[in-house]
């Protein structure tokens, strides 16, 4: 099975973060928002604890690039709007968002990818689940404990949270799935919080205000 940082660096590509909007956070959390017009589906926006590491955009872009090649993989990277990356361990690292094993603090990982055309007639809220780990084919290996329909707006798509293990004697992860396709389906919204099972019952809380706090407004483009 291919690394995580892999699929996420092939499937939802690179593009531009803005600074945490700190002006308008709660005393414990920052915002992260994706510039409005940047991308034809909208805009979106999310909070996380304030003392969550944030690391640059071009330092993710830098990563993704190094680990991709070929025409293919440099097309996807150029076809997302927005990315944004988060880690909660004293040591942040992108290899703790990005990589194996799973990490033993929450990371966060979101974007805003345009799909294209080629891509649309694919996209679907049941494609959506097999983003990141091919969660409709893994069978007794995973263990789904969400599994949502979702909407904001005009968007749709899917709340999953999973639990497996990368491999054999790495330690289980769950990961925090949201993921929506656009009204004309052109584009999609990511966001990805996980980390050990252990350390996510631990972190429950705080993930769960991440995930809550995941909006989209559509239509905000110009």
């Amino acid at each position: 099975m291919p690394t995580l940082r892999r699929v996420l660096a092939t499937a939802v590509g690179v593009a531009v973060a803005l600074p945490a909007l700190t002006s308008c956070a709660e005393p414990d959390f920052r915002y992260a928002a994706e510039r409005a017009g940047s991308a034809p589906a909208g805009t979106v926006y999310f909070k996380v604890p304030q003392a969550w590491a944030e690391f640059p955009a071009a330092q993710i872009a830098a990563a993704e690039k190094g680990w991709t090649a070929g025409p293919d993989a440099a097309a996807l990277l150029g076809a997302t709007a927005w990315q944004a990356a988060y880690d909660a361990a004293p040591t942040p690292s992108l290899d703790h968002v990005l990589g194996r094993p799973a990490p033993d603090r929450p990371v966060v990982y979101a974007s805003l990818r345009s799909l294209y055309a080629e891509e649309q007639a694919g996209a679907t809220t049941a494609a959506l689940k097999d983003m990141l780990v091919p969660v409709s084919t893994l069978g007794s290996a995973v263990r789904v404990t969400t599994d949502a329909a979702v909407t904001q707006g005009s968007a749709s798509g899917v709340h999953l949270v999973y639990s497996y293990a990368p491999a054999p004697g790495l330690p289980e992860e769950t990961i925090d799935q949201t993921a929506y396709l656009s009204d004309g389906r052109d584009a999609v919204y990511l966001l990805v919080v996980r980390c050990t099972t252990t350390c996510y019952a631990e972190h429950r809380d705080e993930i769960a205000t991440v995930t809550a706090s995941y909006t989209i407004e559509e239509g905000r483009s110009g």
